[in-house]
């Protein structure tokens, strides 16, 4: 083969796998739209059919919108004989809210501020490990332990029973300020380290530093984590059906104080649980439906002031650019520019001299007492996580004095049912969402544009689904999978519920996870030849994977610890999953929520908590691992570089030409170094004879004669 036949073929190779490569590349971008596209319909559908089941609500004869509003009568019927109305429900939830948020939001500023700006940085990492491990309970074990602990306590000082509105706020304070501190300790962190110094250099004390500087510059944030706690409040269904009484007369206005907060309430999440598994007939579904409609749009709300909250600094510097623009000191006419007026950070200024000309006395007894208050709140924070711990670990490891608790429960079942149910959800769930959330992060972090609007409407709606309550997933999972679609109460119902319920969390942490890629990376590879769907491939994903496994993990503690949803659509009676997917069951969760419902014997006791044991130390592993992962994570980063590894990698992935190809190339120039051998020896007669005729006349011109 000549060298021109062997150049044609090859041109005509990398023609051929460029080809390949525009067409696996071109499939695998409208695959991955393809199933970001099956995940926006789920979302749209999910908050479509919410609207679409309240209809028939809204079309009956007497219904009336600011009766069902603003009513006191919630009185379920057959064949639309009921009263459906709201008013009571609702304010009940917003009493529930109101004295929730009196007790977290103060926990909260102080308990972040003192461990923010008091603690070493070492303490800060288990203190905040603390208020994690809290965070991970889930909300059937703080309703179990709320009635047999913080329910008892408060029935020794009059309450009539355990089941009230001030146990429900108090076990929501412990439920919520996990959350809120995490997201206020964030805050905090990033305000700039110069206010802190130029505060401390003006005189002012550590303490007044603290709540008039770092406070004030973080309230943003604070205000955005504390929405978001109320969202957790207002959204909450198992543990306020365990404990807060499920009463629809409303609240006891003529018994004082004590018989206000000592009252039985039921929240609007609460009914939705309680009464759909068991409605009345079309129309008390509907109102159910109605009810999940009211908490979307709550929630809807929340999440448009979030954006709002979080996005006003960004407008503000956004519109005093423009006005900067306009207004300007003087004029340089040497340099023909118009200089910018230069502004300063007034109220920061303001509140550090304010606080600097205050006499002594004042900021002494300042400093002290909110020096006390960070130590109390941060104290019983840690004090509440080890007491509910404690008291969950102590009782559960009594409970393994009864082994055979595992093989059988009053006659049924054991716990080893309801642990195989769980494994086999959390499988299920795993098997639907990784794929879909995988798909949804890559078209938001590879292929979507930043900018554009439906990008930001895709993430709102993430966003949105994420802090939706999860009992609106269960009557929708419910009504679609169950009713519709025909299938049975199941392994396979509840996890395609749950699908719906993890996703939003799953796409975010798997986006983060990409987008904490280096851009050097993509660059390189890029630039050694690579199509953009191994730069996917083979540099990307192999770089994400530690975010992508954290994710995961984190998703499957979500699923233990999730009841509401499961409730409505797996079953409610502990048996092994025989028939796989399609078997009936409960999980660790909900058989705790069903052993409680049905009432407790005393023999019950050790059941319960060794159940909520063994569900909290598959959370805890988990979460430590995730945490452990995100941490190594977090070092890596700090160290990452494009190595010769990495580089070798690339290099070994780009597009080359196919081994056959250079093989030819290795035997061409084999045969032109043994040819340029051969000719050497093969002309060695004739150069040797040109040289002694050169050196000959060489000899001749030097000395002196004519040479021809």
């Amino acid at each position: 083969m000549t060298i021109k036949n062997m150049k044609e073929n090859n041109n005509f190779k990398i023609k051929n796998l460029k080809v390949k490569e525009f067409f696996l590349s071109k499939f695998f971008k409208y695959f991955i739209y393809c199933l970001t596209s099956i995940v926006l319909i789920g979302f749209v559908s999910t908050l479509i059919f919410i609207i679409v089941q309240s209809v028939p609500l809204f079309k009956s004869e007497n219904f009336n919108l600011w009766k069902f509003l603003s009513g006191t009568n919630w009185v379920p019927g057959k064949d639309g004989k009921g009263s459906y109305e709201i008013g009571m429900i609702a304010l009940m939830t917003i009493s529930l809210l109101g004295i929730t948020m009196l007790f977290a939001v103060p926990l909260t500023i102080f308990t972040t501020l003192f461990i923010s700006e008091y603690l070493s940085e070492k303490m800060q990492k288990r203190v905040m490990g603390i208020v994690k491990l809290l965070a991970s309970v889930p909300s059937v074990i703080f309703g179990l332990f709320a009635r047999d602990q913080i329910g008892s306590l408060f029935q020794l000082m009059g309450a009539p029973n355990n089941d009230n509105l001030l146990v429900a706020a108090v076990t929501m304070t412990f439920m919520a300020a996990p959350t809120m501190i995490s997201l206020s300790y964030n805050a905090i962190k990033a305000v700039p380290e110069g206010y802190r110094l130029g505060s401390l250099a003006l005189g002012i004390s550590k303490e007044k530093t603290t709540f008039r500087i770092i406070r004030k510059s973080a309230t943003p944030q604070i205000i955005t984590a504390v929405i978001l706690g109320m969202a957790r409040v207002i959204g909450e269904t198992m543990a306020i059906m365990m404990i807060a009484g499920n009463s629809t007369h409303g609240l006891i206005v003529d018994g004082g104080v004590s018989g206000f907060l000592f009252s039985s309430i039921r929240t609007l999440a609460a009914t939705i649980g309680l009464e759909m598994t068991e409605n009345s007939g079309a129309t008390h579904k509907s109102a159910l439906f109605a009810i999940g409609l009211i908490l979307f749009i709550i929630v809807f709300l929340i999440n448009l002031v979030i954006l709002i909250v979080s996005n006003a600094e960004s407008w503000k510097k956004t519109w005093s650019q423009r006005k900067s623009n306009i207004e300007f000191n003087d004029y340089d006419s040497n340099a023909k520019v118009k200089k910018r007026k230069i502004t300063y950070d007034s109220r920061m200024m303001k509140m550090m001299i304010s606080s600097k000309s205050e006499n002594k006395f004042s900021k002494k007894s300042y400093s002290a007492l909110m020096l006390i208050l960070m130590w109390i709140s941060t104290a019983i924070v840690i004090s509440f996580t080890f007491w509910i711990l404690g008291d969950v670990i102590i009782r559960g490891l009594i409970g393994l004095r009864s082994p055979q608790l595992f093989m059988s429960i009053d006659g049924g079942d054991g716990i080893l049912a309801a642990l195989l149910t769980t494994l086999i959800l959390v499988l299920g769930v795993l098997i639907f969402a990784i794929p879909l959330a995988l798909a949804g992060s890559i078209y938001l972090s590879e292929y979507a544009n930043k900018k554009a609007f439906s990008t930001k409407v895709f993430r709102f709606l993430i966003n949105l689904l994420a802090s939706t309550p999860s009992i609106v997933f269960g009557i929708i999972g419910l009504t679609i999978f169950i009713v519709f679609l025909g299938l049975p109460f199941s392994i396979l119902a509840a996890s395609l519920t749950m699908t719906l319920v993890v996703m939003p969390m799953l796409i975010s942490n798997f986006e983060t996870s990409i987008n904490d890629v280096p851009t050097q990376f993509r660059e390189a590879a890029i630039g050694l030849g690579m199509g953009r769907t191994k730069v996917l491939f083979k540099v990307i994903l192999p770089n994400a994977i530690e975010g992508i496994v954290t994710g995961t993990i984190l998703a499957m503690a979500k699923i233990i610890g999730e009841s509401a949803p499961i409730y409505l659509t797996l079953g409610t009676d502990i048996q092994l999953p025989t028939e796989g997917f399609l078997s009936q069951g409960t999980t660790l969760t909900t058989s705790i929520y069903m052993i409680v419902a049905e009432g407790i014997p005393s023999e019950s006791q050790d059941t319960l908590y060794l159940l909520a044991l063994i569900t909290i130390s598959f959370i805890i592993v988990l979460n430590f691992t995730a945490g452990n992962i995100s941490s190594l994570l977090v070092q890596k980063s700090k160290k990452l570089k494009l190595n010769f590894k990495d580089k070798k990698v690339m290099l070994k992935n780009a597009t080359k030409p196919s081994f056959k190809y250079r093989f030819m190339l290795f035997e061409k120039q084999i045969k032109l170094q043994w040819n340029s051998f051969i000719g050497f020896f093969r002309n060695a007669p004739n150069n040797t004879i040109n040289w002694f005729k050169r050196n000959h006349k060489y000899r001749q011109i030097k000395k002196g004669k004519k040479v021809d």
